[in-house]
């Protein structure tokens, strides 16, 4: 276990000439990653089956779960440039271990010195450095990063050259589609009522920032398949086409991956038969189920079929072993106990539709002890129902598709909501130490929306 320690960097560091040349962009590095760091589980050996980078819950141990269940590369929270070179307790928060890997770590930020001297201090321990250009929240706005990052192309190019220039690591970029700019570009309508040729167009803006993110150098580029409005209730379905014509475009010079509408285990193959891409990220069904990537009978020992045969309480109990041996708030990347409690809600939300008590239990427990009497609670009602695994589903993905306005659960208080990161963000000054008890304070606010 290694702690990331705080690096001096001179102006000599990021601006000499007698800097090395840019690594060479190398088309196939992902492939010759995923052999280095092979997992047996995935179920697929020539594409990556990548958990994407989820504020205060793709921690430590919720890695090393996915990657039980199949996934063969991780991505770590969104980590707030600033804050990792300014504050040692929020630096505490991140080390490296030689059994976690292959990963690359996210960073946001705008200000090109000061996203390098944080990429700096991580690049050591990491496979690569990817860039937040997803995040679709207020407090990515505010902070001048995340999806907004995609309409200042001058902003966004001048920071990847910067990177580019100056990594020993590969660059990575997440992005999404570029919305509709919120003034038209145009209110001419042609004489045979077709849409004006200047009108915004949504796939082919994307495309052509996309082609200048590869002429500047990345080394992967990962597609989110909506924008940056689609979200909550708007969210929608990914479009697929969009990152396949990306692929067709510029997968010669680099690997893409897709993400976006992996819902079942039949998604993985069909996002990769649509878009070619290189791998397929997965977020929120993933959090929900993390054998999404589970390899068939062939591959692993326990089978995966469409029907469930690993239980969501079981998977509590797996996540709950894991993030007592490696505490996310003790170089984790996660907010510990309140990062357990997020883990456990998106788990066990099926069951906590139906029962109020175990919701209150959960979602208002201050302690580790309460945490799992309220997963023993649980499981004890399973064996009570005689629950059937294979019957199964999943519910918190779907909560949007269900109808639920607000996003939230039936029944569930503001309040609950926000114990268990549902919450609005906090704003990214807030006082770093209460931060220390609050995700949202420490990473950005929860980046959700990433399906």
């Amino acid at each position: 276990m290694t702690e990331i320690k705080e690096v001096e960097h001179t102006p000599n560091d990021t601006t000499s000439s007698d800097a090395p040349p840019p690594i060479p962009v190398d088309r196939f590095w992902i492939q010759k990653l995923l052999q280095k760091h092979p997992n047996p589980n995935a179920r697929r050996m020539d594409k990556a089956l990548v958990v994407a980078p989820m504020v205060d819950q793709s921690d430590l141990p919720f890695r090393l779960l996915c990657r039980k269940y199949g996934s063969n590369l991780c991505f770590t929270p969104m980590i707030h440039s600033r804050l990792l070179l300014e504050t040692e307790a929020y630096r505490k928060k991140f080390f490296t271990t030689d059994f976690d890997r292959p990963i690359i770590a996210q960073l946001c930020g705008s200000e090109p010195d000061t996203v390098l001297k944080a990429a700096k201090l991580l690049e050591p321990y990491v496979d690569g450095i990817d860039i937040n250009c997803g995040c679709p929240q207020g407090i990515a706005r505010r902070g001048n990063y995340g999806a907004y990052l995609l309409e200042q192309e001058d902003t966004l190019l001048t920071l990847v050259k910067h990177l580019v220039k100056h990594l020993k690591v590969p660059l990575s970029v997440k992005v999404r589609l570029l919305p509709k700019p919120s003034i038209p570009t145009s209110t001419t309508v042609a004489a045979d009522g077709a849409a004006p040729e200047n009108e915004f167009d949504i796939p082919k803006a994307s495309l052509s920032l996309y082609s200048k993110l590869v002429d500047a150098g990345i080394h992967l580029l990962t597609i989110h398949g909506r924008t940056r409005k689609q979200k909550g209730p708007e969210t929608g379905q990914t479009d697929w086409k969009t990152i396949r014509k990306a692929v067709d475009l510029f997968g010669d010079r680099i690997p893409i991956f897709a993400n976006g509408s992996i819902q079942e285990f039949d998604d993985v193959d069909e996002c990769l038969n649509v878009t070619n891409a290189d791998g397929v990220m997965s977020s929120e069904s993933v959090l929900e189920y993390p054998p999404l990537f589970k390899s068939p009978p062939l591959f692993y020992k326990i089978p995966q079929t469409p029907v469930r045969t690993v239980g969501r309480v079981q998977l509590a109990e797996e996540y709950m072993e894991l993030a007592k041996q490696h505490p996310p708030n003790e170089g984790g990347q996660g907010s510990g106990l309140k990062c357990m409690r997020v883990h456990l809600h998106r788990f066990l939300h099926a069951d906590l539709q139906g029962d109020i008590e175990l919701r209150k239990l959960l979602v208002q427990t201050k302690t580790l002890e309460a945490l799992e009497v309220a997963l023993a609670n649980c499981k004890k009602w399973h064996g009570n129902t005689n629950h059937d695994v294979a019957s199964e589903s999943l519910s918190w993905y779907v909560r949007h598709q269900a109808g639920d306005d607000d996003g939230d659960d039936k029944g569930e208080t503001k309040e609950e909501a926000t114990n268990v990161g549902e919450g609005a963000p906090a704003d990214e000054e807030t006082d770093v130490d209460q931060g220390m008890e609050n995700a949202a304070c420490l990473f950005g606010g929860e980046e959700k929306g990433d399906y």
